[in-house]
């Protein structure tokens, strides 16, 4: 049976999931705190390649999973730790300031990862990133991977949930809203923005890990800016505001186009190249522009502050 599933849909599936996290994380950075990050694949990237390093290039005494997991931890630990600094220098900017910056940020990623080769294996890539398990089959192996990263995002979901209904959601709600006023009654803005920024950092450095291991070959090609266009639009299309804004807006971009179109329209075969992924750009673009217009808000639309407050104050 899990022959039959083409190993297409399950890659397209495990992308979609992966970039839901990333846009889930986003929410907490971009649609409450109103901390602009157009570095997302940065912090994934360095966290896939901080993991890929360590597991491929020592040589581990210990045996399977405990070299696997030591790196995953490492590489969680590096993208959060790079969400620190880079926190630190942007905090204090206006959003403008912030997008310039974490851009930046993800410029460098790219370059170490292409300029390093004898770590990173630089344009050719890096290999070795197999499963830490061994289940017979490519399928049965992929698919266990599948549902690793589809616990690990609904435990983020859960988190962003519960973070909605908790006193820290509320001081991140007035980050948001008025950080001079939030300031003025004695909220420690500048840390809180920090942790967040490198907390966050850290759970897209281990999205990245896990993205590492499905596809086995590490490349500049895989940190591109895509990634970040990916997470952005599918949060401002769903509604960044909204806890299943992310989650709904990916679905009909990322899970629409790479899973649906691409595997079951009648495409030319030659688009598949280079047409196809600019034309997925274009039409992301051109979606983000179109919501920006006609509903800046999302489809969600804006916060529901009254329902808000009543799960908050049980009023």
């Amino acid at each position: 049976m899990l022959e039959s599933i083409p190993g297409f849909l399950i890659v397209g599936l495990f992308l979609v999931v992966n970039i839901i996290g990333l846009a889930l994380l986003l929410h907490l950075q971009l649609g409450l705190a109103e901390i602009g990050n157009f570095g997302v694949v940065g912090f994934w990237g360095i966290g896939m390649y901080a993991f890929g390093v360590l597991w491929v290039r020592v040589d581990w005494s210990l045996s399977e999973p405990l070299p696997f997991l030591i790196s995953l931890v490492f590489g969680t630990a590096v993208a959060g730790l790079a969400g620190l600094i880079v926190g630190w220098l942007i905090a204090d900017l206006d959003v403008d300031g912030q997008l310039v910056g974490t851009l930046g940020f993800a410029t460098i990623v790219v370059i170490l990862a292409t300029t390093q080769e004898e770590l990173t294996g630089g344009t050719f890539g890096m290999g070795g990133l197999n499963f830490p398990y061994d289940l017979g089959t490519i399928k049965a192996n992929e698919i266990t991977w599948l549902g690793v990263v589809i616990l690990v995002v609904a435990a983020i979901l859960y988190y962003v949930s519960r973070v909605h209904r908790a006193p820290y959601g509320r001081l991140l709600i007035a980050l948001g809203a008025n950080e001079p006023l939030a300031r003025s009654l004695g909220k420690r803005t500048f840390r809180t923005k920090l942790w967040l920024f490198a907390f966050s950092s850290a759970l897209m450095g281990l999205l990245g890990g896990l993205y590492g291991v499905m596809v086995h070959l590490l490349s500049p090609l895989e940190i591109g800016v895509e990634v970040t266009l990916a997470a952005i639009v599918g949060l401002v299309l769903g509604g960044s505001a909204r806890v299943w804004g992310a989650v709904i807006g990916v679905l009909l971009t990322v899970g629409l186009f790479d899973v649906v179109i691409q595997a079951y329209a009648p495409i030319p075969a030659d688009w598949s190249g280079q047409a196809l992924p600019v034309l997925r750009e274009v039409l992301f673009g051109a979606a983000l522009i179109l919501m920006l217009i006609f509903r800046p808000f999302g489809l969600l639309g804006d916060m529901r502050r009254e329902k808000l407050s009543r799960s908050m104050y049980g009023d």
